[in-house]
């Protein structure tokens, strides 16, 4: 077997990774949620010195957590590295935190379908060394490879004929647009007595220092925007739609489904491979009414799952 390594360093050292690395984990992503106590574990490969596998942690205090205030926080790793390897790499990484005193591991994961071949092996290997499922939602994703009305049943076919029966289209906005866009989803969410998770300003601070990483798009019936979009190119082949909404008195006109086409038509034209469009739960329960009808838009079921590891004395 090749050699390789296992390191521990704080985040921003210069390294050449195997993989190419989710805008969650780099390392001015990681100061916006939270500015100190990041630790970064990593394999090297020896003859190469590529990183083929990393790990950023946060910890505060007996708490090792991998995603403070962004949709997940894993391991990531090159689809080449040896099982083995990266089953020692968690190894490597709990003794690490044993020897200074951490008492509790979070690992939250993003939708298996995001690297299907190492989230397997990383969701094996976590159950094999005791970790446990603290939270489980259902991602959907759907692949962009087809045309988009292909994927849809039926009911969302007709739909999306209506949406241009009555003339509704959909336009992608400039950053300007951003409190529009934020506050006309924040005043859905409330009807629904759904929360957000960012506020404004969190957002604003996020999007000026990853300008090319979001995407505003709002629908609209003439002048009046009935639904809206802000999504997050996660990696040069992840689009993940973060939020998105309707104006219920809309809901006749079904325009979260041209949002949704808008959205697949530009991972179409950005060589995006992947359309992320979000979890469907409530309070941990699955939402059922959501997650149908992303599934009959051709998305797949994907896992996300968070694991959670107590360490004794």
């Amino acid at each position: 077997m090749e050699a390789f390594t296992f390191h521990e360093s704080d985040p921003g050292e210069t390294k050449t990774f195997d993989f190419e690395s989710s805008l969650f984990h780099h390392p001015a992503h990681l100061s916006l949620q939270r500015a100190e106590g990041w630790k970064w574990y990593y394999t090297l490969h020896t003859k190469r010195a590529n990183i083929v596998a990393s790990l950023y942690l946060n910890i505060n205090g007996e708490v090792a957590n991998s995603a403070v205030r962004s949709p997940f926080g894993t391991v990531e790793c090159a689809a080449a590295i040896p099982a083995e390897i990266l089953y020692r790499f968690l190894v490597f990484v709990e003794t690490r935190l044993r020897k200074i005193g951490v008492r509790k591991i979070i690992v939250k994961n993003p939708p298996l379908h995001y690297a299907m071949k190492s989230g397997a092996l990383l969701q094996t290997f976590l159950f094999n060394q005791g970790y446990t499922v603290t939270d489980a939602t259902v991602g959907t994703i759907r692949y962009t490879h087809d045309d988009f009305s292909s994927g849809l049943n039926r009911l969302e076919q007709r739909k999306l004929k209506k949406s241009g029966n009555e003339k509704l289209h959909c336009d992608f906005l400039s950053h300007d647009n951003l409190e529009d866009v934020y506050f006309f989803i924040h005043k859905c969410r409330q009807e629904k007595e759904y929360p957000l998770s960012m506020t404004l300003a969190d957002l604003q601070q996020t999007i000026t220092r990853f300008p090319d990483r979001y995407a505003l798009l709002g629908v609209y019936l003439n002048e009046e925007m009935v639904a809206a979009s802000l999504s997050v190119r996660v990696t040069s082949s992840i689009l993940y739609n973060f939020y998105a909404d309707h104006a219920a008195v809309y809901d006749h006109l079904s325009p979260t489904v041209l949002l949704v086409k808008g959205l697949y038509e530009y991972c179409q034209q950005n060589a995006i491979d992947l359309l992320d469009l979000g979890t469907s739960a409530v309070n941990g329960q699955p939402n059922f009414g959501l997650l149908n009808f992303k599934m009959r838009l051709g998305g797949r079921p994907s896992p996300k799952l968070t694991f959670e590891k107590h360490l004794t004395p």
